[in-house]
Order: structure tokens, then sequence, then C-alpha cells
């Protein structure tokens, strides 16, 4: 009878254990399966042959913990079971017939009441796989959203916010070490022309070689970031020296020099340094960085590919630097700008032939700034762009009253910028200008330095040719300290060449420079082009320059820059100081 109820009881537990979700094993004491149910089959992958009356390690082989690392037989939980030791939510990842499968399993051991030994163990488990796979696309997802936070997605090199936290706790380091740290910014020279010559991609490749080199440079424990476009920091820690950050800036130097093959063409980069010192030139990271970025400024203003320490006394030029800036931004506005005109002389007729329009900056009563002064600030802000334009509609609308006065045929020359020539709408805004005021093309003149025209050939050449096309006249500025190449003269659809000033001020003690001249004007006159001698200052410079054949001269001799309002008086007097029978015998 008794016998008959464990049977039905026996019976009852199986068919229950056969209706749950969960997996269930029953191991006996000797770590055999004595049943299992159809959800242990399914999760295992295995049929009840392959599971009841194996041993209970058939769970854990091949099984991982969730660090990765292999579990022993011993370390089965059906096994710990087995030992009086329960586990609850252990996690563990076993190899199924369609590979890894993750399961939560718990295991509880069953007494025998008379010998307090285990009789059996309950073993029940739930596969997570596809919990797992979510955690795992979820840790992913936020390591790569840790990543795109803290490092460049160009060079894979950390990014700035990263390299402040690591220069403070290098910095917090070398306080307690009493060593030194070093920041460097390294700002690649010249890179726009790469990007203007060789487009973007080509670009991307040369910044990640450059990080890959630099890392090349350093050592383990040193950090090399970008801060952007073509800005690099490198942080050196445990400095114990000056002297080894100096072995390090040789060391990038040279190793940035070395050419660099892209599309079939070498490419040869290099950059200018700036260091700061902890604790020395600052304690704070963002303080570091920004004193590196002075001390590269500097580096740069020197003419670039060199290293330049940080000193406190670059702080006050930074300052002025900046003030200068802000009120050059402003200076539009305020209507700070006013252009004085340099006229030239025909050196056949002895007459004036034109002006050249340059631009004066009146930033407070009695401060008058020449074009030297600020204009390569404009250059590098982009401020020149507005100023160009305003230059541009200013001499146009002046040269058209100065005819409406009856002054005669007598072009404006307006010098342009390599940041105007290089935009897109120039022709378009040049047309705008002249139509505004009503002016005929040919009597505006631009003037284009050889590296402006230089910095993209092709572009320029075209972009010219359309000028010359609609009649505006063209003139190469400071013609011969630049390429000076018969080969770019021929693709420039230009009418004079502008022989530069260093020529002509040592034209009469200098051989070498009166040949340059004389080369110059042989050349102008093969290629049928005008030349004008810049920078006169004495009859002896205008007599030499008439000899050798130039066409046009200017300068201080023939008349400083004058207010529009003088130039009327200045062409109207007869007895102007160069006209002489002996240089003009055709001057009426």
């Amino acid at each position: 009878m008794l016998r008959n109820s464990l049977r039905a009881s026996e019976a009852r537990l199986s068919s229950v254990i056969a209706a749950i979700a969960e997996g269930v094993l029953i191991v006996g004491r000797d770590g055999r399966v004595i049943e299992c149910n159809q959800a242990a089959q399914r999760i295992l992958e295995r049929h009840a042959s392959e599971i009841v009356g194996h041993r209970a390690s058939v769970v854990s082989y091949k099984a991982v913990k969730e660090s990765g690392t292999r579990f022993s037989v011993s370390e089965c939980p059906v096994v710990m079971a087995l030992r009086g030791t329960p586990c609850t939510g252990f996690v563990m990842g076993i190899e199924s017939k369609h590979g890894r499968r993750w399961i939560s399993i718990n295991t509880r051991p069953i007494f025998d009441e008379r010998e307090k030994t285990v009789d059996r163990v309950v073993a029940s488990f739930n596969d997570i796989t596809e919990r797992k796979m979510a955690e795992g696309a979820l840790k992913q997802s936020r390591d790569r959203l840790y990543f795109l936070a803290t490092h460049d997605v160009l060079t894979s090199l950390p990014n700035r916010s990263l390299v402040e936290a690591r220069i403070g706790h290098a910095a917090a380091l070398a306080q307690r070490t009493g060593t030194q740290l070093a920041v460097l910014l390294v700002d690649l020279d010249r890179f726009k022309k790469i990007n203007d010559s060789l487009g973007r991609a080509a670009g991307d490749i040369v910044l990640r070689a450059v990080a890959a080199r630099l890392q090349e440079c350093v050592r383990d424990s040193d950090t090399v970031a970008r801060q952007g476009g073509d800005e690099f920091i490198v942080v050196m820690e445990n400095v114990q020296r000056a002297g080894e950050v100096s072995l390090a800036t040789d060391r990038i130097q040279s190793t940035l020099a070395k050419p660099l093959v892209i599309e079939g063409q070498e490419i040869y980069v290099s950059a200018s340094i700036g260091v700061s010192l902890f604790p020395q030139h600052a304690q704070q990271a963002t303080r570091l960085i920004r004193n590196a970025d002075v001390a590269m400024y500097r580096a740069k203003q020197l003419g670039g590919d060199c290293v330049h320490f940080y000193h406190p006394r670059l702080d006050m030029h930074s300052l002025e630097r900046l003030s200068l800036e802000s009120r050059l931004r402003r200076a539009l506005h305020r209507q700070e700008f006013v252009l004085h005109y340099q006229p030239k002389l025909n050196l056949h007729t002895g007459s004036i032939c034109g002006t050249e329009a340059l631009i004066r900056w009146n930033a407070a009563p009695g401060q008058l700034f020449l074009p030297d002064e600020f204009i390569p600030m404009a250059e590098e802000t982009g401020l020149i762009i507005p100023i160009g334009e305003w230059v541009l509609w200013e001499a146009c609308r002046q040269s058209k009253l100065w005819q409406q006065a009856g002054l005669g045929f007598m072009p404006v020359a307006v010098n342009l910028s390599a940041k105007q020539l290089a935009a897109d709408n120039l022709v378009e805004r040049i047309c705008r200008a002249l139509s505004t005021v009503q002016m005929e093309a040919r009597w505006l003149e631009l003037e284009i330095t050889e590296t402006a025209a230089m910095t993209d050939l092709s572009s320029s050449a075209h972009v010219l040719r359309t000028l010359r096309r609609i009649g505006v006249r063209l003139s190469l500025d400071d013609f011969g300290i630049g390429y000076s190449s018969l080969s770019y003269l021929r693709r420039l659809p230009i009418h004079s060449l502008k022989i530069d000033r260093s020529f002509v001020i040592n034209t009469p003690c200098d051989k070498d420079a009166l040949a340059v001249v004389g080369a110059i004007v042989a050349i102008a006159n093969t290629l049928r082009l005008n030349t004008i001698g810049e920078g006169v200052e004495n009859v002896r410079q205008l007599q030499l320059l008439q000899e050798l054949g130039c066409t046009e001269v200017q300068g201080n001799y023939i008349s400083k820059p004058l207010p529009a309002s003088d130039i009327p008086t200045l062409i109207h007097t007869p007895s102007m100081q160069f006209m002489t029978n002996d240089l003009f015998p055709y001057q009426r």
C-alpha cells in the first residue's frame, strides 16, 4: 500500500517536472542524472538518452564563466550541490550543437533524513542567451559611445577632453614624484594647401600618417592626442630635464620631414611646435595647453617648422593680438577703413597712367595702421574677405567719380588676396561691383601675388581667364621673389608684371639686382607684358628702370599714397619734379 503511494507520488512529481518551463535535472547521489524534463533537453540540445544515466558533468562540458575562463568539473554547480553547497543564479556558458548558450542555474541538495547525506540534487536552469546577447550589444554600444566621446574618429587618438584628464592625472603624479610634465602642441604647416590641391581624402590620409608617426616618436608612457583640424597634442610624463623635451621635438621634426607618397605624389610635412612645462609654466591642464598654443603661434610667426618654448612675455603679445583682432572685427562696421591712392607713372609719356588703392585703418584718433600691421591678421582670421570686398567697392566708386570729373583714362588697381582668389563667387562679386557703380571693366586692375596664384594654379588660371574675358586688367605682384617660373607665366592670362621693390631699391648699387630687373623686363617683353617697377625712391632708380625698358613705375619719388581728394591736384600740377626734358623728351 505504502509502496503504491510512493509510486503515485513520484509519478505526480514527474508530471509536475515535465510541465515546468524551466529545465530541470534530478541527479542521484552517484552524480548521474535520474530524470530530466523536456525543457532541459531543449536548452541543452540533447535527447533524454544523452542525459539520463550520464554524469551531471555533462552540464559543465566545455562550460565557461562570465569572465570567459573555463570551469573545472569540481566547479560545476551540480557537483558542488552533491557536496552540500547550493548555488543560486549561477551564470555559465555551455557548448551546444548550435554554438555557445548561456544559462542561469540554481541547484539544491536533498538530504537523506537517516544518513544526513545528500541523497539527490535538483537543478533548475533558464536559457538567458538572448539576454546576454542584448547585454553584450548594450555594452558594445556604451563602449562605442564612450570611445566617440573621448577619441578622435579619424585617427583613433584621444581627443581634447580625454587628454585634459590625462594631463591632470600626470600633473598630480609629477607633483608627488618631483618630476616635470611637458605639453607639446604640434600644428602642421600649410596643411590647407594639401587639402586644396589634393582633396580632403588625401588630407585625411596625411593626418592619419602624422598620428602614426607621432606615436612612433614618444614613449609608451606618453600620450598623443588630436585636438582638431591639423593640431595634435603630445603629453610627456616623468620629464627629468628640459633637454629630454628638445630631443623629443627633434625626433618629431625629423620623422615628420620624411616624405609621404599619396596618389603617386611625394608630400612633405613640417610642423610648428609649442611647448609648455609643468609646474614652471602652469599647473592646470587647460592652462598648459593654452600656453603651448601661445608658444606654437610664436613658432608660426618665426616661419614655421620650428620649436618654441612658452615664456610669460608671450602672454602680453597674445593679449595685444587678441585686442587687435577684436578691434579689427569692429572696424568695418564703424567705417574705420580708408583708401589712399599711389599714382603710377608711364615711363614712355611721363604722365600718370593709373593708381593703386592702398588700405589704411584709422583705429583711433592719431593712430593710422598701415596694411602690414593688420592685413596678416585679417588673412589669418578670414576677415580679409569682407575687408577685400569693401576695398573693391570703394575703389570702383572712387574711380567712377574721377571719370565723371574728367581725369581721363586712369585705371585703379586693387590687391586681391589668396583667400579672395580662391572664393567660389569672386567673378560674380566683381561683376556686381562694376555693374552697380556703372564702371567699365577696363578701368579696374587686379593685382595678385605669385604665392596667391600658385596656391592652386589650375583654379587661379581659370578665374583669371574669366576676368580677362570681361575686360579686367591683371597684374602679377611682387614678381621675382616667389616661384618666378616661365612655365606658370604662360598659363596665367596677365597684362603686367610688378617688379618687387627689393630689386628696385638695390638697382643702382647692386649688379645682381640690376641683372634680375633686366631679366624680368626681357621676359615680359618676350611675353608681350607690361612691367611696373615699384618702390622708386630717387631719380637714379627711375633712370635705370627707364633705360632697362620698364613700362611703368610707382614709389615715393613719384608720389606717396594720397587721399582720393588729392589725386586730381597731383595730375593737374604742370611742374612735377620727375617731368624733365632729359627723362621725357616726348612730354608735351
